[in-house]
């Protein structure tokens, strides 16, 4: 364990004991240099690391992050990301357009 870091028993919340649930080998360690909760699984072969918690505090949207990120899931999360990206490209392209239609106004308005 690193210098710093603390295994949590429990919260407030639960969700030290929500995590077992999902997955036996999970714990829960914050970080204390940078002010971070983080999960682990004991199972996990080589560092027990398994993710880095995206929020403050620890409540059900750790709960909901974990689930989703599982590696059973990561087919599905894979194509979750391809689907947002692919709107993305499509949202970028459209205002590209619009912006270009736009500026072709301008230009033609001002040749007139």
């Amino acid at each position: 364990m690193r210098a710093g870091a603390v295994i949590l028993r429990g919260d407030l919340f639960g969700i030290c004991d929500r995590l077992k649930a999902i997955d036996e080998g999970y714990f829960v360690v914050y970080d204390k240099a940078t002010h971070s909760f983080e999960v682990h699984n004991r199972f996990q072969r080589g560092n027990t690391f398994a993710l880095k918690v995206p929020y403050p505090q620890l409540d059900v949207r750790t709960v909901d992050y974990v689930r989703k990120t599982r590696a059973e899931n990561a087919k599905k999360l894979f194509a979750e990301t391809e689907r947002e990206n692919a709107r993305l490209r499509r949202e970028q392209i459209k205002k590209a357009v619009e912006h270009a239609a736009v500026a072709a106004e301008k230009t033609l308005g001002a040749l007139t």
